[in-house]
């Protein structure tokens, strides 16, 4: 696979987008144990093999099946596995999650998109789940730099965003992160 700005690629990839990345899964991996997780839009699946380390299982779900082939040769493992599929619909049982992680996904998707996606994480976590999802700031990644990113469809601004995952789920606890 060749970086093309859209997913990040770990040995292609350095600086500030390198830590950023691996930081969301280093903060996942403290609730990881012994869990049940899905990891949604998982890219090449580097995050994926990461959280398995302490995970039961975890299962790395991407639209790109030629991604999800990849991320199978490069991390497939007794407790880790791999599925092509749509976030929209996921291809889930209900309840069947204990966990599920989707970073820097949710702003490459349309609304209807955005909004079957946070109805199917609801569906696919189990009653007490836990949800860890990230989307740049787009305060701070977009306006304050003059800046635009053409694979993302739609940003959201903090409050926009919290009231986004509210319609799904009522307790919402919002983290910062830094390359420091």
């Amino acid at each position: 696979m060749e970086y093309n700005g859209e997913r990040f690629l770990p040995d292609q990839c350095q600086g500030e987008i390198f830590i950023e990345h691996y930081q969301r899964y280093q903060f996942a991996g403290l609730f990881s144990s012994g869990k049940m997780i899905l990891d949604a839009a998982c890219g090449e699946g580097y995050g994926s093999s990461l959280l398995a380390a302490n995970a039961a299982k975890v299962t790395g779900l991407d639209i790109d099946p030629s991604v999800i082939r990849n991320a199978r040769e490069k991390y497939g493992g007794p407790n880790l596995s791999f599925l092509a599929g749509d976030i929209g619909c996921l291809p889930f049982e209900n309840a069947c999650f204990d966990m599920v992680v989707s970073f820097e996904t949710i702003e490459h998707v349309d609304i209807p998109t955005q909004e079957a996606f946070l109805r199917e994480i609801r569906r696919v976590l189990k009653p007490r789940g836990l949800l860890l999802i990230s989307t740049p700031n787009k305060a701070v990644y977009t306006d304050r730099v003059g800046g635009t990113n053409h694979f993302h469809i739609r940003e959201f601004y903090v409050e926009e965003y919290r009231g986004f995952l509210r319609n799904a789920f009522p307790c919402v606890t919002f983290f910062g992160q830094s390359p420091d």
